[in-house]
């Protein structure tokens, strides 16, 4: 070999060696910032809503809507909680639906979803002793809405509701549609409540991302050889 090519492989081995550091930190930092930490996509206080101006609402953090006209008549503005509020929030209102007129109505949330998975749905609840004590969560595909589980709201307290939306099938990769059909409502003034909504995810990270991980741990995995 000539001392050139010598000379040349040492430069490229001593290049190496010097971004090697800075590629691993890079990496580490993109490990962090995929791992489980749940980001907000929306959120829904209902502080100040009013059903009579519009029953379809923006988020009061992020993207997406909120479209309660399926609850008609019995959709109804009541004292909400702090309960699973985003520091700095009042309790003020909540959304809800009153009656047996609301029995198998739905609340339809819709979120853009493309760049995370682990979904998840929360949202504070409480109902009456005679409102709506079976209702669940469905979701959109292209076969129609499908339920994912059932709840019962509490009747004594506020209380939060979880669902992990992860394990969810045909799922479209650019939004998500929930729905919270209520059911059950055995009087004309049976109320549900719900209150601080919020659909979170973990941010999957970009292929160029990955990419970067990958270089950087044959980078590493060469300085050790």
């Amino acid at each position: 070999m000539s001392h050139a090519a010598i000379g040349s492989s040492s430069f490229a081995s001593n290049r190496l060696r010097s971004v090697a550091p800075a590629l691993a930190a890079t990496a580490a930092a993109l490990l962090v910032a995929s791992g489980a930490r749940a980001d907000l996509i929306a959120s829904w206080n209902f502080n100040g809503i009013d059903p009579a101006l519009g029953t379809v609402i923006p988020p009061t953090t992020g993207s997406g809507m909120l479209d309660f006209t399926d609850l008609g008549s019995g959709a109804a503005m009541l004292a909400g909680t702090t309960l699973g509020a985003m520091a700095g929030e009042a309790a003020g209102d909540s959304l809800c639906a009153i009656g047996t007129v609301a029995n198998g109505k739905g609340i339809v949330i819709e979120v853009p979803t493309a760049g995370y998975g682990d979904l998840s749905l929360v949202f504070a609840t409480r109902r009456s002793s005679t409102g709506a004590a079976t209702s669940r969560i469905e979701y959109w595909s292209n076969l129609g809405w499908t339920a994912v589980e059932k709840f019962s709201a509490s009747t004594v307290a506020w209380e939060l509701q979880s669902f992990d939306l992860s394990a969810l099938l045909a799922v479209p990769t650019e939004s998500l549609r929930l729905r919270i059909l209520v059911d059950g409502a055995t009087s004309g003034s049976g109320s549900i409540r719900f209150d601080n909504l919020a659909v979170t995810g973990s941010a999957v990270p970009a292929p160029g991302a990955l990419a970067l991980l990958g270089v950087a741990g044959c980078v590493v995995r060469r300085r050790r050889r």
